[in-house]
């Protein structure tokens, strides 16, 4: 975690220890006249020191939003015993408390609304390469990257990161702008049908969902059994073992997608 994420983590920490706080029954300090509510130096000063201690880090990792930002008061208020005893109770205030809530709330507001102004990161151009069991993607990205010069991605080749299989499919997928999806006979049904794994039928519908149908190529291989929520798909066939057969059409398709000759 970034020194940032950390500083923010631990505003947010104390914002919440705060709300507990300020809900829990709070001592009263006698004036002279009245009851006023207050809080021990002991139960909340540490919220007060580590907020102006954050907020310093954020001047100093971000000054352009935080440069000029007020300094969190971290002193409590002196209260006057009675008029005529010179003796001080120095307390927190409700007031004092409720203020450096709102203090850490406009810290969040201020970086979530830089967030929100900033341009979008546009998908890097490349082709995402999906696949079943068989290896015939190997040649398929091996052309893509010398013969049509496009960059690919296949999701095993990316490291983990500790995320979880979607994670990092969604990760991946934001990298590029189109897809190749390699449907190999790798399952065998009812009658000795042959058909794609499942993962690949989920990743067709998952790319066509995220780049639109124009901008997905699938390459079938003869014999395959094609789903008929994909009927009317138009498709690049091969025969078994010859996905070479179609790398022409493929070609044709990729330059048409990235408007090259």
């Amino acid at each position: 975690m970034s020194e940032l994420s950390t500083t923010m983590a631990k505003l947010a920490g104390i914002r919440k220890a705060l709300i507990a706080a300020s809900n829990e029954t709070i001592t009263p300090f006698r004036h002279a006249t009245r009851l006023r509510p207050t809080y021990p130096p002991d139960q909340v000063q540490h919220y007060f020191i580590q907020a102006a201690i954050h907020v310093e880090t954020l001047k100093k990792l971000l000054p352009d939003l935080y440069g000029d930002f007020h300094p969190i008061e971290t002193e409590p208020e002196t209260e006057m015993v009675s008029p005529n005893r010179p003796a001080q109770s120095r307390h927190y205030s409700r007031s004092q408390v409720m203020r450096l809530i709102r203090d850490i709330d406009h810290v969040f507001e201020i970086r979530a609304n830089s967030e929100l102004e900033q341009p979008k990161q546009e998908a890097r151009r490349g082709v995402f390469i999906t696949h079943g069991r068989s290896d015939d993607w190997r040649a398929v990205q091996a052309f893509i990257e010398k013969d049509v010069k496009l960059p690919t991605i296949e999701l095993a080749q990316e490291p983990n990161l500790g995320r979880t299989i979607i994670e990092k499919l969604d990760d991946s997928a934001a990298l590029c702008d189109s897809a190749v999806i390699v449907m190999t006979s790798d399952d065998v049904a009812n009658e000795d049908e042959s058909r794609v794994r499942e993962n690949v039928m989920h990743e067709i519908g998952f790319f066509q969902g995220r780049y639109r149908r124009t901008r997905v190529v699938l390459m079938h291989e003869n014999g395959v059994n094609i789903p008929t929520n994909l009927s009317g798909v138009v498709y690049i066939p091969f025969p078994n073992g010859s996905i070479e057969a179609g790398f022409h059409v493929l070609q044709r398709e990729l330059n048409a997608i990235y408007k090259t000759c």
